[in-house]
């Protein structure tokens, strides 16, 4: 019989507890697929926002709607990957690089577009404190999720 030594690591561990097939794992898999889905609603909201105020805003062509759908993509990202998440599947790797892939876009894009001042710095703001660390979580959940 193997023995697992279990990681120190806070999210290690729950990225291990998320994976496993003991029944006490189903709640905190469907809580952790629960606040992706929470993410995703409040990224939709986000959208609406975005929708309403950027018209006329910007001299390229279509630029809301670039930017809405970059975060419909990540959006459906986050939701699929709940998705494959509660059913324990292994697709989890595959939709979560690609939501974290999308979210780097996502923080590359804001900084890079966003004008001087004030803009930029809400812009850096948003991709260190939300997008890249999120993108760093998608990527670890990935990762982890091809061991189950």
């Amino acid at each position: 019989m193997e023995s697992r030594i279990r990681d120190p690591r806070p999210l290690h561990a729950l990225l291990d507890r998320l994976g496993a097939d003991a029944p006490a794992s189903e709640r905190p898999r469907k809580a952790v697929a629960g606040g992706l889905v929470v993410v995703a609603a409040l990224l939709f909201g986000w959208i609406l926002v975005l929708g309403s105020t950027t018209r006329g805003q910007a001299e390229v062509r279509n630029w809301s709607t670039v930017w809405i759908g970059m975060d419909l993509l990540q959006c459906t990202g986050l939701i699929a990957t709940a998705l494959l998440l509660v059913r324990r599947s292994r697709l989890v790797a595959l939709a979560g690089a690609a939501t974290a892939t999308l979210l780097l876009l996502d923080a590359w894009f804001d900084v890079m577009t966003a004008e001087g001042g004030g803009d930029w710095y809400v812009a850096l703001a948003m991709a260190l404190l939300v997008e890249l660390p999120a993108a760093v979580a998608m990527a670890v959940l990935a990762r982890r999720s091809m061991d189950w």
